[in-house]
């Protein structure tokens, strides 16, 4: 749909920001692509031109050949090229030239020189090497479960849990096949090796290793029991898991069978024990959690909320850039880390890829009717169970 002036006096008056930049004049190309590359790889936005700093309407002197040039401008100054829409719309009898720009789909924007930019507030900054590697492994192009955990050796892994696990995948045990244990290892992405020396993978760590939260202690998960229906309420024995990701999994269970698992109804002399909420549904909410989170984002761990109606599964890091709240309730194949989902498939603790969500659903619409509430709230994705209350 096309803007209106109305559209972009309230642009103007709500100022720059997180989606809208104002140019006076295209004079500073470099600077130009560098803003577009920034609104498109941050939430996508508006670059309006014509416009001063201040919000004064000054229009552009040649509205044709301006927009000729921002067009060139995206394809052969940014990488990949951007292909915004670019409109002429007259404002107070002046012409404004808007730029739109969507969120990139793919990988990160970057300028003829190889610099990367996001928009942070009203301004566009330089992607750290941080944010950077999380735009690749939002558009699939990186995988931050299969890189070394810096400060491991092979005595972090648990050799028991690992040989455990290649007997019932393989169905022989290692010494059957050969292969020296570090070189099947490394075969299989638990370790991989830096300027020589074997480090465990994330995944690796997370699914066998001795204690994973001492190097990466996001991987704990916190649960807590409050005596209401929001988070004012009191709390009963607040917990954090640690362990392996299997070993988690399985201490949640319990956490619910413990203080959120059966509510008993007597009628009469006969009491009845019912279930307040399925523990697979459950069961499939944390390894759901656990499997995709963001592992990247450090200092934020999966938190699960026990309230007096509902309960709460909340993972850090949104969902991998091509899912949406929408096609996320369908089968999908999408995951965020590929090689810990394979490892945790194999265990037994997930099914085939990508039916969690759509498991959650049925299994809810079983058990009371209702359906999960799925929602994104900052940079967290949250699964919502409600109880079944009689």
């Amino acid at each position: 749909m096309a803007l209106s002036e109305a559209d972009i006096l309230s642009m103007i008056a709500a100022g720059e920001g997180q989606t809208t930049e104002l140019k006076r004049d295209i004079s500073q190309r470099s600077d130009l692509a560098g803003e577009l590359i920034a609104l498109a790889n941050t939430t996508g936005g508006t670059l309006l031109v014509g416009v001063a700093d201040d919000g004064a309407v000054v229009g552009v002197a040649d509205p044709e050949a301006t927009m000729d040039s921002l067009a060139n401008m995206s394809r052969n100054n940014c990488r990949p090229s951007l292909y915004p829409i670019i409109e002429r719309i007259d404002v107070k009898g002046l012409p404004v030239i808007a730029v739109r720009v969507e969120k990139r789909k793919g990988p990160p924007y970057e300028n003829n020189s190889g610099q990367c930019y996001v928009r942070v507030g009203a301004t566009k900054q330089l992607a750290s090497p941080h944010e950077r590697a999380r735009m690749l492994q939002q558009a699939g192009l990186y995988h931050f479960d299969e890189t070394p955990v810096v400060g491991t050796t092979l005595g972090d892994l648990d050799d028991g849990a690992f040989r455990s696990y290649f007997e019932r995948v393989s169905g022989q045990e290692v010494e059957a096949t050969g292969i020296p244990l570090e070189a099947l290892l490394e075969a299989v992405r638990v370790s991989t090796v830096v300027d020589g020396a074997a480090r465990l993978t994330v995944a690796g760590l997370l699914a066998f290793g001795l204690e994973p939260q001492k190097l990466l202690p996001q991987s704990r998960v916190t649960v807590v029991r409050f005596l209401g229906d929001d988070a004012s309420a009191n709390r009963l024995n607040p917990r954090e898991l640690y362990g392996t990701l299997p070993e988690i999994v399985r201490q949640a269970g319990e956490y619910l069978r413990q203080y959120a698992g059966i509510v008993s109804k007597v009628e009469g002399v006969v009491r009845e024990d019912r279930e307040l909420y399925p523990a697979a549904a459950f069961r499939e909410a944390v390894v759901n959690a656990v499997a995709h989170r963001d592992y990247s984002v450090a200092g934020s761990q999966v938190r699960v909320f026990f309230f007096d109606n509902r309960l709460e599964v909340r993972s850090p890091g949104g969902l991998p850039n091509s899912m949406t709240l929408q096609t996320i309730r369908f089968y999908n194949h999408e995951s965020r880390n590929p090689l810990l989902a394979q490892f945790l498939n194999r265990l037994g603790l997930m099914e085939e890829f990508g039916t969690g969500i759509p498991n959650m659903i049925r299994l809810m619409r079983a058990h009371n009717g209702t359906e999960p509430d799925l929602a994104l709230e900052g940079e967290e994705f949250v699964v919502r169970l409600f109880a079944r209350i009689e």
